[in-house]
């Protein structure tokens, strides 16, 4: 995966109680963007309760390395858990045994390292990561959200709505993110995707998740209601038509 100028910095966390092992992880970690001449950011948990509070305040990694056996939360229940909130960033599990091979399969983990692992064996599992992070890349754009910059899978997006100078992006799994950005600014952003629509100033919709166009507005296939102003449905209803044809 080529990094280019103006992509944003990875987030990275690292997650296991054995200080070693979390130091070991850091510097092959570290000689490993280097070489890639990736710029990342990669946060240390030797507590796994502090990165489950950071998942619950919102905060989403693009790599997760992950002891399996901690006391109190077990890298396998916080994999279980990012899955459940529709986070789809690689997952690599760090561990000292191969008993729970068929859990990490189980949540989609990219990679399983055996303790104490090499240098080869390391970069083996970061190039997976890389390679799911570039194969979602196409299909994601990069926003800032709050503080932090957030990943965004526009398939998973089903519309946007205008709220002064931000924009209410609504995704599938429920999300409702807040975004400084005006409309023609996302929408520039949007459009290359083929699937969004920019109906009338307020709204950008993902014609993908549109079910039926009503006399109203817009019914999405989660049972989603948008109420529009009549002048804009012909066109919605010309693109949702255009778009399946």
């Amino acid at each position: 995966m080529r990094w280019k100028e103006g992509d944003v910095v990875l987030k990275i966390a690292i997650c296991d109680d054995e200080k070693e092992f979390c130091d070991s992880a850091e510097r092959m970690l570290k000689l490993y963007m280097e070489e890639k001449a990736v710029p990342y950011q990669a946060d240390v948990f030797n507590v796994p309760s502090e990165l489950v509070d950071m998942t619950e305040k919102g905060t989403i990694y693009d790599v997760y390395l992950l002891d399996i056996y901690m006391p109190g939360v077990t890298g396998m229940s916080i994999a279980t858990e990012l899955r459940n909130r529709d986070i789809k960033s690689p997952i690599i599990f760090l561990t000292s045994s191969t008993d729970h091979a068929l859990e990490a399969f189980g949540v989609d983990a990219t990679h399983y390292l055996l303790k104490p692992y090499t240098k080869d064996s390391f970069y083996v599992g970061m190039d997976k990561a890389m390679q799911s992070i570039a194969s979602h890349k196409n299909d994601s754009v990069i926003l800032k959200v709050d503080n932090d910059y957030r990943s965004i899978l526009v398939s998973k997006l089903i519309y946007c709505e205008a709220e002064d100078k931000y924009q209410r992006l609504y995704l599938e799994n429920g999300e409702r993110l807040l975004v400084r950005i005006s409309g023609m600014e996302l929408y520039k952003l949007l459009s290359e995707f083929g699937s969004l629509y920019h109906c009338g100033r307020a709204h950008i919709i993902n014609l993908n998740h549109i079910s039926r166009v009503t006399p109203d507005g817009a019914v999405f296939k989660n049972d989603m209601q948008l109420n529009l102003p009549h002048t804009v449905l012909a066109g919605l209803r010309s693109a949702f038509f255009d778009y399946f044809n």
